[in-house]
């Protein structure tokens, strides 16, 4: 039998609602990210005319290390979020 606790944080409106925020913004961060950075490492022209220069002065190399980084960072959080209920589950023992 589940524990009532458990019960009130998975039907809990905040928590549902900061778990569809943060899972939303996570994919669609860190699908923006991964193609940027598919982009900065195929050296793709057109990236360095957009992005390149107006934000790093034309280098890709530049590009690729934030790009990764938000990558991970969100692939990360979007794990976390898949586990919601196993973490609520351990949150309530």
């Amino acid at each position: 039998m589940m524990s009532k606790s458990y019960q009130e944080l998975k039907t809990s409106p905040a928590i549902n609602l900061v778990w569809l925020v943060l899972i939303v913004a996570s994919a669609s961060i860190g699908i923006l990210a991964g193609v940027i950075y598919i982009l900065a490492v195929t050296n793709v022209q057109i990236l360095s005319w957009s992005i390149g220069y107006v934000l790093t002065s034309g280098t890709n190399a530049a590009i690729m290390t934030p790009c990764l980084v938000a990558f991970c960072v969100s692939a990360v959080v979007f794990v976390l979020c898949m586990l919601k209920n196993v973490i609520l589950k351990a949150l309530t023992k």
